[in-house]
């Protein structure tokens, strides 16, 4: 552990709790909003009327100007990168963000420098986060069908899918049919690997989780071979070439894209992807999540701390994570 207590709360919906360019976005006891660097302070101290609103992504932050009510951005020097002029505003994805302008010129997408990218001529209901390219849209006659615009502000792909659809990962989207079965598609919206899974997860490193008809979980490609058989209970991503799986018992382990298990199922029943070699692992309490216990693992399965933290704890980024230990209370953990 760096330093001392940290006074963090989460700040949700609109914070993951973790490090992003560098900095935290954090709810103090006080209730401020503040952003800490990597040794628990506040990285800069932004004017009165300056209030954050989100994580940092792609070097800017949506802050809100409490004499106006209008959102602008941050640079992660605090410095008012697009001024606080738009009626609302949202992060960047894809080297875009979602602003609605403060006149008759209506919604819009801008770059980081607030240079207008696309003038949306048709409004859209979608949190305009763009992976490769795209973003998730949910059908105006509230339907719940989703489709996908593009950056041009077009929609690119029809609402023809339904409410577990997921983002394009690995030049593939998981969707969800009319009958509750999963495949995916290409962002043309041709559909590359049928609609037989009764659920399914994103492409990573080549790799998706799927779920069969017996409730068994396994990985196919991109061409949808099964590349390791159905036979967990369930399973997360790949990432650094591990992904997390649980068997009968509900214990967890990870195995390597071969399906091998390196890290034993030991006495942990929950876990998130390694993130920088190490990952976040807990025994937890359904019943009671107060009695939630978390640690970190490496990648030979070694607990590195105690378990002693709770699930709304971070992975690691650019060498650091915030450990929770309870509501308010952090620090700042490294790798060294």
């Amino acid at each position: 552990m760096s330093g001392t207590p940290l006074d963090f709360e989460t700040v949700k919906p609109n914070s993951d709790a973790q490090f992003h360019d560098g900095l935290l976005f954090g709810l103090q006891s006080s209730g401020k909003l503040v952003y800490y660097n990597h040794n628990g302070q506040e990285a800069f101290i932004l004017p009165a009327n300056i209030v954050p609103v989100t994580d940092f992504a792609e070097q800017r932050a949506v802050v809100r100007n409490t004499d106006t009510g209008l959102f602008g951005y941050i640079n992660t020097k605090g410095n008012i990168a697009i001024p606080c002029q738009f009626a609302s505003a949202w992060g960047f994805s894809g080297g875009v963000a979602y602003v609605k302008q403060n006149n008759a010129a209506g919604e819009a997408l801008i770059d980081r420098k607030g240079n207008l990218v696309t003038s949306l001529t048709e409004s859209f209901s979608s949190e305009f986060y763009f992976s490769e390219g795209l973003a998730m849209a949910y059908a105006p006659n509230g339907s719940g069908r989703i489709g996908y615009i593009n950056t041009a502000g077009k929609l690119a792909i029809p609402y023809k899918y339904f409410s577990h659809s997921r983002p394009f990962s690995g030049g593939l989207a998981l969707v969800e049919n009319s009958a509750g079965l999963y495949g995916y598609i290409d962002k043309s919206g041709k559909t590359v690997i049928p609609f037989k899974y009764t659920s399914g997860g994103d492409f990573s490193e080549g790799l998706a989780a799927v779920q069969n008809a017996k409730g068994k979980w396994g990985f196919i490609n991109r061409k949808g071979k099964v590349m390791i058989p159905f036979m967990y209970d369930n399973a997360g991503n790949f990432s650094e070439g591990l992904a997390h799986v649980y068997n009968v018992s509900g214990k967890v382990g990870f195995i390597n894209t071969r399906g091998k298990l390196v890290i034993g199922y030991q006495k942990y029943n929950s876990a998130f992807s390694f993130k920088e070699g190490i990952a976040l692992v807990g025994i937890s309490n359904p019943a009671d999540n107060t009695k939630d216990k978390y640690g970190y693992i490496n990648t030979k399965g070694e607990l590195l701390t105690k378990l002693i933290y709770t699930r709304e704890s971070s992975s690691f980024s650019g060498g650091y994570a915030v450990g929770v230990t309870d509501l308010g209370t952090g620090y700042i953990l490294n790798k060294l």
